[in-house]
Parts: structure tokens; C-alpha cells; sequence
């Protein structure tokens, strides 16, 4: 019987280059000690993070961010970042670092548009799915390969299903964070002069438009908000942690007068500047 045709000898439905890197995927927590000193990600990575039990504070290229149960947030390769966490209610997490090279490329999904921080919908899915994945890499199963790339490009994909990203803009790279670095470093040693956006990105060798998408691409925030919020909360330092003068303050901070100061100050934290300075120093909140 030769000649006979071979079935299913079509071109292929599906097919695919499997180069899923886990750096680590795991669950941590109830350690009161716990916290992560500034670090950088590695460039080749991303990393997912969320919060299942207590309370912690997240800090992403300058940018910091309370976070609360039932929260995620992703760290790019070469961020710099921090975690803290409130003693008394200890930090239970779920975080996961990883690669997904495709085509030839290096982790895809460092080309997709993640925001910084993202509050689950189905806090009960995702969490079922992440111990599904630990189960899996806890396997002595011959096939435990196999069992854990399923488990893991399932729970892959469900979370990028909720999370949606999209293409990520050209300005994001691994080696622009260190622009956006240098460019914090700079202004922060000048924050009581009154300097534009233009100047301060002049002062990087960029332009303004472009040094405001590369300044989002990798905070999150527009240039102006970041500036305002951090002459905000060197503010709220110097009236909780010294002696000097609302005046003083303003100055110091790079506001153009104290009215200016208190308008934002109020925005911001709900209350006045000398408001905020009785109440923290009574309660014994002064800065370092």
C-alpha cells in the first residue's frame, strides 16, 4: 500500500518558540522586618507584584505609590525601585519576574504599555491561579516541564486578558531610565529655584516634548506632576522635622510665595501648612 496520502499533513495551526525565562515566581510574607532596599531590575526582565495581605509603599523611579490588598504593580527592566511595608500589619505578596522572548526578540512583554499600577477585579481568580502555578513548580512529575509552562503561560495569559496592555511607545528602553534618573538628580538639587520644564530638559540634552513622553513612559507622570509632588513633600518634611517658617518653607521648596505653597499644600494633603506641622509634631511624626 504505497502512494497513500498522509493525514493531517497540513501546515501547522499553531506553532511556537517556547522562550519563557521564570526568574522567580513565588508567595512571601508575614515578616515584620521586611522591605527592599533601592534596586534595579534586570534590563532583560519584567516583573509582577501584588499585594494579597497588609499594607505597603512602592517607590518606581522616583515616584512613590501606597498600595493596598488586592493591588498589582509592574517593574520594568532597569527601574529602579523600593518596597516598605507597615510593621504592624505585615505584607503577604505574590510576585512573579520573567522573560518572554518571541521572533527573535528580547521579552516581548517589556514592548507592551503597562501602567504602573493596577487595583484586579477578580483578586480571587488571579490568586487561585498563582497557587496553581506554585503547585506546578513544586511537582516531581516527570512531565513537570510541561505542567509548569502550562501553568505558567495560563496564568500569563489571564493576567494580561486583565490587565490589557498595548504596544509600548518608542521612547521606553532600559537605557532611558537612567535619563530619567540623571534628570531627578539634577532638579532635585535645585528645587527652590523656579525652573521651567523646558530649562530642566534642556539641562538633559533633550528637548521639551520629548523629554515629557520619556519622562511618562517611565514614572507615569508628566515632568510638572512629579516636580510639584516632590517640592510637596519636601515641604511636608521641613514643617514636620524643623523650626522654620511656612515663609521659609515655600521659599525652600520652590514655591513663588507662601499663598501659592498653602493653595497646593491643601490640594494635596486636605490640610493647611501650619495645620499639618501642629498636628504631625503632636503626634510625633517629625522628618529626619
Amino acid at each position: 500500500m504505497t502512494g497513500l496520502p498522509y493525514h493531517h499533513n497540513w501546515n501547522p495551526r499553531f506553532e511556537t518558540s517556547l522562550g519563557l525565562k521564570v526568574k522567580w515566581f513565588g508567595r512571601w510574607g508575614g515578616d515584620p522586618e521586611w522591605s527592599i532596599p533601592p534596586s534595579y531590575l534586570a534590563s532583560d526582565l519584567i516583573c509582577f507584584f501584588y499585594l494579597e495581605q497588609g499594607r505597603c509603599r512602592v517607590e518606581i523611579n522616583g515616584v512613590s505609590q501606597p498600595m493596598l490588598p488586592g493591588e498589582l504593580v509592574v517593574l520594568r527592566g532597569a527601574d529602579v525601585f523600593s518596597f516598605t511595608q507597615e510593621s504592624s500589619l505585615p505584607q503577604m505578596s505574590m510576585s512573579a519576574c520573567l522573560s518572554f522572548d518571541r521572533g527573535g526578540a528580547t521579552n516581548e512583554l517589556m514592548r507592551l504599555t503597562y501602567q504602573r499600577y493596577y487595583r484586579l477585579k477578580d483578586r480571587e481568580g488571579y490568586e487561585r491561579r498563582f497557587h496553581e502555578t506554585l503547585e506546578a513548580l513544586d511537582s516531581q512529575s516527570e512531565w513537570r516541564e510541561l505542567h509548569v509552562t502550562a501553568a505558567v503561560f495560563r496564568w500569563l495569559a489571564e493576567l494580561q486578558e486583565a490587565l490589557r496592555p498595548g504596544v509600548g511607545p518608542a521612547e521606553y528602553s532600559p537605557a532611558t531610565v537612567h535619563v530619567v534618573l540623571a534628570a531627578q538628580d539634577w532638579i532635585k538639587q535645585r528645587l527652590n529655584q523656579n525652573i521651567t520644564i523646558s530649562t530642566w530638559a534642556d539641562a538633559c540634552g533633550l528637548n521639551a516634548d520629548y523629554f515629557s513622553r520619556l519622562y511618562k513612559a517611565h514614572t507615569g507622570q508628566t515632568p510638572k506632576g512629579w516636580l510639584i509632588e516632590t517640592k510637596l513633600q519636601r515641604a511636608a518634611r521641613l514643617l514636620s522635622g524643623t523650626g522654620r517658617t511656612v515663609e521659609e518653607v515655600a521659599e525652600q521648596s520652590g514655591f513663588n510665595c507662601p499663598f501659592h505653597l498653602s493653595r497646593s499644600f491643601k490640594r494635596r494633603f486636605g490640610i493647611a501648612p501650619a495645620s499639618y506641622r501642629r498636628l504631625h509634631q503632636i503626634r510625633g511624626f517629625a522628618a529626619d
